[in-house]
């Protein structure tokens, strides 16, 4: 009984660790995709890999985790074509302007240099957590 179960676990074995060395690949080259008014050189300089390096799912989740943490993307999702790492974004929008009307007791100048102060401003990536928290 116990042969047979050892037997079938060196089995399993065999079957399983192809599957998981195949996950685990060494970066030839790093895609972007998605980019509109972030530079690559942002994403590159926030991500913890590069070409050479060797990955494997923790390490993409480490990546991924890396890049959101920039506080400048909606999605992110990464993925694999060969030994190329692909890394698929959707970016936050941008402030195109903000407009102040109906203010009578407050400078509309002091009132924008606080939203600026704050992490609201033209060209700033937009957090509605920001502003709700306003």
């Amino acid at each position: 009984m116990i042969k047979r179960i050892s037997t079938y676990l060196a089995l399993v074995l065999v079957l399983v660790a192809p599957l998981a060395a195949a996950q685990t690949f060494i970066i030839a080259d790093i895609r972007v995709e998605g980019l509109q008014r972030i530079s690559a050189g942002s994403v590159f300089a926030a991500l913890p890999v590069a070409v050479g390096d060797l990955v494997d799912q923790q390490t993409i989740r480490a990546a991924t985790k890396s890049l959101f943490a920039t506080g400048n993307f909606d999605d992110i999702r990464m993925g694999r074509d060969g030994n190329v790492l692909v890394v698929m974004v959707t970016e936050r929008p941008s402030i195109s302007e903000i407009n102040i009307e109906g203010n009578k007791a407050i400078e509309t100048e002091a009132l924008l240099d606080g939203l600026k102060s704050a992490g609201l401003a033209v060209g700033q990536v937009f957090q509605r957590s920001t502003l709700e928290g306003m």
